[in-house]
């Protein structure tokens, strides 16, 4: 009877931690991106794909986190759930914002095409920011830097990017 209790204790925890673990958009996300940043197999371009959406959904977390953890306000378990929610979307439409650069990208062929579509992302990416951060050090790291196709502000509110992507990808 013992060992029945002590099996159904195991088997209770784990599916407990498989549903927690489905509930968090943002940690799937980050784990499948990360296993690729850190694939030395895989693509120097994938890698670095992969690299931005780990940078990307860590700046969210921490901000989340922050947001939690800051002792000046007295946040409800609605107020949290929310924020956690906001991670989760976040995260989930960052993806997207990706992948739908990446597949407009490798769609053209030519340079003046490519071209325009990464304006088009790194402006939308720069004129929806979520938390209006002032370390723009932190924040536009990849949007300066050419060594990477992302070319995009970590503080986007990806919701509104994606938003404006797709409309103007329509024109």
């Amino acid at each position: 009877m013992k060992n029945k209790i002590i099996a159904l204790s195991f088997l209770f925890a784990s599916v407990l931690t498989v549903n927690a673990q489905q509930e968090r958009v943002s940690k799937q996300l980050y784990s499948s991106a990360y296993k690729i940043a850190v694939d030395t197999k895989e693509d120097v371009n994938v890698r670095k794909v992969a690299s931005f959406k780990v940078d990307a959904i860590t700046y969210l977390n921490t901000r989340t986190l922050s947001a939690i953890a800051d002792t000046t306000k007295q946040l409800s378990s609605k107020e949290i759930a929310h924020l956690n929610a906001q991670l989760d979307s976040m995260a989930y439409y960052m993806h997207e914002y990706i992948n739908l650069f990446t597949k407009e990208y490798a769609r053209t062929d030519k340079q003046r095409s490519k071209d325009r579509i990464i304006k088009i992302f790194r402006d939308a990416s720069i004129n929806h920011p979520l938390y209006n951060d002032p370390d723009k050090s932190l924040v536009l790291a990849y949007f300066n830097s050419e060594d990477y196709l992302t070319q995009f502000s970590l503080d986007t509110n990806w919701i509104a990017a994606l938003a404006e992507v797709k409309k103007k990808l329509a024109e």
